[in-house]
């Protein structure tokens, strides 16, 4: 396998993984602000939290 369809692949394969995980957020975004929460960054961390305000609301 030549080094340019290497390059090819492996790009391809990164962002496939990109998008993935860029759906995969706005899901949980969207669930999480669809259940009356908010969906915030924890402090001192990169990743990110869904806080409902008042957990007796929310309804299955």
């Amino acid at each position: 396998m030549s080094e340019k369809t290497k390059v090819t692949l492996y790009t391809i394969l990164l962002l496939a993984i990109f998008a993935t995980s860029f759906v995969y957020a706005n899901h949980e975004k969207e669930s999480c602000e669809s259940n009356g929460g908010v969906y915030a960054r924890q402090s001192m961390t990169w990743s990110y939290e869904c806080i409902i305000t008042d957990p007796a609301e929310v309804k299955p």
